[in-house]
């Protein structure tokens, strides 16, 4: 029969192997979790298709414990984040090249920028926010949309004001790119001639890459499916502008543009990559 200093023993080890065991699970959670988000930090450095983007550390953690399903492989899913960093870091992709690899990667990295940018049109729908359309292969304001740009500036004096350009898929990607950032040259243009200045006024644009507006989105901003036709190529030819407070980003986002983030990681990928 065990005495009762065995019994305790006993369960003092199953308590000390539980706790290792959740120690362990802990580090490997937080060590992928970490690799997520270096690689978020990473993509906002090289694209412009990633302004301020609405992502808070519990989503960002749940996201990438979702995606880690999708590995064929365990670890496969770190291998690939790292991957993507070190190219972005060696310069081996630009802005064009590295949005292809978004609009590709259907397990990882691509997966994880589609619900980043879902929330962050959640976020935007939520504050001050406005769209204007142009006509196919057309840069120019028409006069409904010009006055709608100064009606919006006039409300957010005091803000810092995000324009997103897009372009549809007609047409060629870098021709497109560059009407979509001409379109938000004239948005620009007219929040400048009316009193912003360069620095209230933060221009972004892509061509036709991620992320695409779509019905569920245009939904979520309040647009009137008659002011694009219900035309997802129309819903495209746009811009949209919202605002947030100056030095400000949306409340309880992650920061991943903070320096010790960087300094935090290279020493992650060096230890992989000598595996």
């Amino acid at each position: 029969m065990r005495s009762f200093a065995t019994d305790l023993k006993i369960g003092f080890l199953a308590l000390l192997v539980t706790l290792a065991t959740a120690i362990v699970v802990l580090f490997l959670w937080y060590r992928d979790y970490q690799v997520s988000k270096n690689f978020l930090y990473e993509a906002q450095k090289v694209s412009s298709t990633l302004p301020i983007l609405a992502v808070t550390e519990g989503q960002l953690s749940k996201w990438t414990d979702e995606i880690r399903k999708n590995e064929t492989v365990k670890g496969e899913m770190e291998e690939h984040f790292i991957e993507q960093i070190n190219k972005i870091r060696k310069g081996e992709y630009n802005a064009d090249q590295f949005n292809q690899h978004l609009l590709s990667c259907k397990k990882f990295c691509g997966v994880l920028l589609d619900k980043i940018f879902a929330s962050d049109t959640r976020e935007v729908s939520k504050i001050p926010h406005e769209i204007v359309f142009f006509g196919l292969d057309k840069d120019a304001l028409t006069a409904r949309y010009q006055k709608k740009v100064q009606d919006f500036m006039k409300r957010n004096q005091s803000q810092t004001i995000v324009l997103v350009g897009r372009a549809s898929y007609i047409g060629g990607a870098g021709y497109n790119k560059e009407l979509s950032g001409r379109r938000v040259k004239r948005v620009k243009e007219v929040f400048r001639r009316y009193g912003l200045s360069e620095e209230q006024v933060k221009p972004f644009w892509l061509g036709f890459e991620a992320p695409q507006l779509t019905r569920e989105l245009a939904d979520l901003y309040n647009i009137d499916p008659e002011e694009y036709n219900e035309d997802l190529f129309n819903l495209n030819q746009s811009v949209v502008m919202y605002t947030y407070s100056p030095g400000q980003y949306f409340p309880g986002v992650v920061n991943t543009m903070r320096d010790h983030i960087q300094q935090k990681t290279p020493s992650l990928i060096k230890a992989k990559q000598k595996g």
